[in-house]
């Protein structure tokens, strides 16, 4: 059976991961350094599928496209959300539109770009999203191509790619309002589509709550971030967050659908229901009660959270934790991305004065080891990124962020240092990208610092975040962790050295 309108993704963002969201960084390594029939099966397994090729656990973002049609008029069964490898099943002369959700097209997103720039190699999400567009079976009906999801902005300055992949429009931002009207033209043959669009700020009643469940139970409560890094996409958005009833009504489709986990996603969780950038506790802790409390959810956790807004509030972190029964036997850990992005208050003050508010640029350093210490006394792993060559960064700037990731040794969490990639429509779109080329010895020390802490807590971590993955999973990481740590940290220590670095 043919579909009007078809959505979909690249196989990368086709998987429930294990029920381990964080697996699904994996496919920011270039495609290669892991064979595929290890990656696949270990990082990033099938989704499961209905007998038409519809994908039981989908996308956040497409769930919501899906939804938007369907509120907007057209019929379930001219619309299917559909896995990659059905695209032969679902695309027939009837399809019209076939609708791409992509993180990261183009491969050059920061963590991609990082791997990449450090590895060899061209990223995965490209890769497969190249083979999606190239499958015999598009090329040969010719559905009008639309891209959209959070990596767009990277084909809105690249036309020539565009071109090359047959991409005939890309929708950049919100989607809710803007693809209906967009297809509707497709399909009525209105008039002749752009080839980039902004995509319409949809307001709270244009919203419709999603109708199928997403992939490791994940439900927006949040939307945009009003910190305003210079180098972050989010932070463009409108600020918004969801009425509480409508977060409710997606936990129970999620339950439906199978999910026994619920993430909160949000830039900053803490922030839901925020004044500014004012802490409402009660309303984040009645948040986190009234979902963990829906009848079948049986954990609970969140996607992003800041240091600033655990410090200027830990009574917030405290209630979450004690909520959700955070360091029993029951759920001993849940883990929040947390940007760290530099220990140095210049840089803080230069680039991201919002990030620390309220507190001072120069208290930046405090506020990080105070707010992951406080996340970990809490039984909440920080997984936080650094972000190494930012505009205007000195010697005296990487020491002291090398000097905060020390103080952070006691507590469990994991670093992730990244090189500056300017990302478009972003306030730092036109400076200089940091390449491996250019990293300095004391840039090298950073890595070394960083890799030492990982190293160090991998295993409590992976005991914890692991333990309810199958036998073959949980043996296969095991065994990583066991023969890999010790030459992985000698292979850190030894190029370190060889680019001067000093490392004791």
């Amino acid at each position: 059976m043919g579909y009007k309108i078809v959505l979909t993704c690249d196989r990368t963002m086709a998987s429930s991961y294990h029920g381990n969201m964080f697996f699904g960084f994996s496919a920011c390594l270039p495609q290669g350094k892991l064979p595929d029939w290890f990656y696949y099966p270990v990082f990033c397994p099938s989704g499961s599928v209905d007998k038409e090729g519809r994908l039981i656990h989908a996308n956040y973002g497409m769930r919501k496209i899906e939804a938007a049609l369907l509120a907007k008029g057209f019929h379930r069964a001219e619309v299917i959300l559909a896995h990659p490898d059905s695209i032969d099943k679902v695309v027939t002369e009837e399809t019209k539109i076939l609708s791409i959700s992509a993180n990261d097209p183009l491969g050059i997103g920061p963590a991609t770009s990082t791997f990449v720039e450090l590895w060899g190699g061209e990223g995965r999400m490209a890769v497969k999203l190249r083979d999606l567009l190239h499958h015999p079976v598009i090329q040969k009906y010719k559905p009008t191509i639309f891209l959209g999801g959070p990596g767009a902005w990277q084909l809105k300055v690249h036309p020539e790619k565009r071109k090359e992949l047959g991409i005939d429009c890309v929708v950049v931002g919100e989607g809710e309002v803007t693809a209906p009207k967009l297809f509707s033209q497709v399909i009525n043959h209105h008039s002749e589509i752009p080839e980039v669009i902004e995509g319409e700020v949809a307001r709270d009643e244009d919203i419709a709550d999603i109708l199928g469940g997403t992939i490791c139970g994940i439900i927006e409560a949040t939307r945009g971030c009003a910190r305003s890094c210079a180098f972050c996409v989010p932070s463009l958005k409108k600020v918004r967050s969801r009425p509480l009833d409508n977060i409710l009504r997606e936990v129970r489709t999620n339950v439906n659908a199978g999910n026994r986990g619920i993430i909160l996603h949000g830039e900053d969780i803490l922030l839901y229901r925020s004044d500014g950038l004012k802490v409402n506790s009660e309303a984040v802790v009645e948040l986190f009660k009234r979902v963990y409390h829906v009848p079948g959810v049986k954990w609970v956790s969140a996607s992003h959270a800041s240091l600033s807004s655990a410090m200027s509030s830990p009574e917030t972190v405290i209630n979450i934790s004690r909520t959700l029964e955070l360091g029993t036997e029951k759920h001993p850990t849940k883990a929040f991305q947390v940007g760290i992005e530099t220990g140095s208050p210049r840089l803080i003050q230069r680039h991201m004065k919002g990030k620390v508010y309220p507190f001072k640029a120069e208290e930046w350093p405090r506020v990080v080891e105070g707010g992951v210490k406080l996340f970990h006394e809490n039984h909440i792993v920080c997984c936080s990124t650094i972000m190494m060559g930012l505009p205007g960064e000195e010697q005296e700037d990487i020491q002291q962020t090398i000097d905060v990731i020390k103080s952070l040794r006691p507590y469990q969490s994991i670093i992730v240092p990244l090189l500056f990639t300017p990302m478009e429509t972003t306030r730092l779109e036109y400076a200089t990208p940091l390449n491996k080329n250019n990293l300095s010895p004391t840039h090298y020390e950073l890595l070394t610092a960083c890799w030492d802490h990982n190293l160090d807590w991998f295993p409590a971590l992976w005991a914890n975040y692991g333990r309810d993955n199958n036998i073959l999973i949980k043996t296969i990481i095991n065994l990583l962790i066991k023969l890999g740590t010790g030459p992985v940290r000698r292979r850190v220590r030894r190029n370190a050295r060889k680019h001067g670095a000093v490392i004791i």
